[in-house]
């Protein structure tokens, strides 16, 4: 017999550990499937309305449907992981999901499309929430749980891009149809892995507060669709206006009613916390600028630069690049300097970097804009796992379904928020320099990089937030060395024997 063979303890750990790495990549790979679909539909847009019939009007809201449905769903599906167990909770979510792409991948008609696309949005906000909690309860010491972050957050951030270059790929190579059947096979591994592999937390007993539900729900939901109609119909519309308002009120209701149940959808004593209520804040302008940056270089790419949709996919191949660094990145420098000092310097890199884009010509070229989004993608990493490491930091496990809700929550309106500020900035500037006599393509250069420095102004918000707000938190200790012998299987903590 080998002296060198495993002692049962030993391989226990090792199995720990196993059990560990995989529930990180069912999780990280439902992220990155749910950030996707907000972008890969986006370059399949024209052949979707030449097969499918659909109006120049309606055609926005194969997109839109989802972002709308995600969006407002998302605190109501924070609270369902805590009432009714995350684990349980992310696999219906993902079956909804995946049904649903099924589904529209077969889609005859626009409203048959359509009506997938909410159901799809519907299916990722109840799953998304509890994805993210569950990096919270399962990975619980500081090390483990900075390495789990980055890779959540490299997914998160990246799947934008992603999106916008596998969307061109299929629609290109394959067919439009597959920006939605892509889903079902991914969608099916991840419930067959997540059965398996993530643990059941435990979760809150008690009823879900159905009024809050309700009137939260609908009022986000009016919220998201007033700024996503502001983006198309204007700020002074009618029906962007009557969306704030109703919006407003109802979100208004919904606080005055959380205030008084036991089991509130939205605890506030979540925004006890200082760093918390200020990642909150910051989690509205990192998205702001940064959704609708990764669309404008897409418009620049393709209608300034003449690029194909594949080719405007490859052309942002940097920012992502610049976004997937913060899994080594984070880790290490979050551990010898803390999470507000990280947010403080990476909004400080995308502000050089969106201040460097928006002096792109046509004559510039590619070339001109890849060190800036380099820059800019690595700001954004280190960012968003920055915020997310906060917001996760002394959560009662009771209450990270409904804290992740509202992380993603505001990340959403934020991004709808940048979307159409920035948006509207970028039709009014792109009017002014057609009336100049510039060139169709030197017109969009120039409104596109006014709108990118614009929304650097978002970036020096969240700057100040982290400046002035946070509060520096100690540096994550390093792991302690496993204590020797190891524990018996089911009594390691979780978290303790991971690996990145």
């Amino acid at each position: 017999m080998s002296n060198t063979s495993a002692t049962p303890p030993q391989v226990a750990a090792r199995s720990a550990e196993r059990r560990l790495t995989m529930a990180l990549i069912v999780i990280v790979t439902c992220q990155l499937m749910i950030m996707l679909d907000l972008t890969i539909v986006n370059t399949a847009l024209p052949t979707i309305q030449r097969e499918l019939g659909f109006s120049s009007a309606n055609l926005t809201w194969v997109i839109n449907a989802y972002a709308v449905a995600f969006g407002g769903l998302l605190l109501f599906g924070g609270r369902l992981g805590d009432v009714y167990g995350r684990r349980t909770v992310l696999i219906v979510g993902v079956a909804v999901f995946t049904i649903a792409s099924l589904v529209g991948g077969l889609a005859q008609n626009p409203t048959w499309l359509l009506t997938t696309r909410v159901i799809q949005g519907i299916g990722a906000a109840v799953a998304a929430p509890s994805a993210l909690s569950l990096i919270a309860t399962t990975f619980t010491a500081p090390p483990a749980r900075a390495r789990a972050l980055s890779y959540y957050t490299a997914a998160s951030s990246a799947g934008g891009s992603l999106g916008l270059l596998a969307g061109g790929m299929l629609t290109s190579w394959v067919n439009w149809r597959w920006v939605m059947l892509v889903n079902v096979p991914i969608g099916i591994l991840i419930i067959a892995f997540a059965t398996r592999f993530i643990p059941q937390p435990p979760h809150v007993k008690g009823k879900l507060d159905v009024f809050g539900a309700i009137t939260g729900t609908a009022g986000l939901i009016g919220i998201v669709y007033g700024f996503t109609h502001a983006a198309d119909g204007g700020w002074s519309s009618t029906q962007t206006i009557a969306s704030f308002v109703v919006g407003a009120v109802l979100l208004i209701v919904f606080l005055i009613g959380e205030q008084r149940v036991a089991q509130p959808i939205i605890p506030l004593a979540l925004f006890a916390s200082r760093n918390r209520a200020v990642a909150y804040a910051g989690m509205l302008m990192l998205p702001a600028a940064m959704f609708a940056s990764l669309y404008f270089l897409m418009v620049y790419a393709q209608d300034s630069l003449r690029y194909t949709p594949v080719e405007a996919g490859f052309a942002v191949v940097p920012l992502t690049l610049g976004v997937l660094s913060s899994r080594w990145t984070f880790p290490p420098l979050v551990k010898k300097f803390g999470p507000k000092s990280l947010v403080v310097a990476a909004s400080a890199l995308i502000i050089i970097g969106l201040v460097w884009l928006s002096q792109m010509t046509p004559s510039t070229g590619y070339g001109f804009i890849v060190v800036p989004t380099i820059f800019c993608g690595v700001g954004v990493g280190i960012a968003f796992t920055g915020l997310n490491f906060t917001v996760l930091a002394g959560l009662p496990p009771q209450n990270a379904g409904a804290a992740a809700g509202m992380l993603q929550t505001m990340q959403q309106v934020g991004g709808a928020l940048g979307i159409a500020v920035l948006g509207t900035i970028y039709i009014s500037r792109l009017d002014d320099a057609v009336k100049t006599g510039t060139t169709p393509q030197g017109a969009v250069a120039k409104a596109v990089g006014d709108a990118l420095g614009d929304g650097a102004v978002f970036i020096a918000v969240l700057l100040l937030l982290g400046l002035f707000g946070l509060v520096k938190m100690a540096p994550a200790p390093a792991a302690a060395p496993a204590p020797a012998p190891a524990p018996a299987p089911g009594t390691q903590p979780p978290g303790q024997a991971t690996s990145a």
